[in-house]
């Protein structure tokens, strides 16, 4: 392909470059605290205490008055939590213990439709804040 010597050094040092450049640009978007999240409605890394690692599409995070409890504010007021299928694991943080959301309306986030209510428990089935990500397609 490259006849001379000079050539298909250059092809491979402009390779390197390319994948090195590449490499260094994920990890500035990670530092930045966005998330590469292109069909998702809203994505987040939420910390045990309630502190946003990393989001997309969300507004706030407040950790409700129960133990393991948090409040998941959407930013698009429009969306409906009673009619979206949102989806939350624990980090690898968070465990041993468990993870679920409560579905619709909840009292301890106010019965805002904008907020999920997403709960942690440790691994006796007890309230406990854990490090969560959460996932709204």
């Amino acid at each position: 392909m490259f006849k001379s010597k000079k050539a298909r050094v250059a092809a491979w040092i402009g390779g390197a470059v390319g994948i090195a450049a590449t490499a260094l640009g994920g990890v500035a978007w990670a530092v930045a605290g966005s998330v590469t999240a292109p069909y998702a409605q809203a994505s987040a890394l939420v910390n045990a205490d309630g502190s946003l690692d990393r989001s997309k599409g969300i507004k706030a995070v407040t950790r409700a008055p129960a133990a393991g409890r948090f409040c998941v504010q959407l930013e698009d007021s429009r969306l409906n939590v009673a009619e979206l299928t949102p989806v939350a694991t624990l980090t690898t943080g968070g465990y041993p213990g468990q993870i679920y959301i409560e579905p619709g309306l909840n009292p301890q986030c106010g019965n805002r439709p904008d907020t999920i209510l997403v709960v942690t428990t440790n691994w006796q089935n007890g309230g406990d804040y854990k490090p969560f990500f959460l996932l709204v397609p």
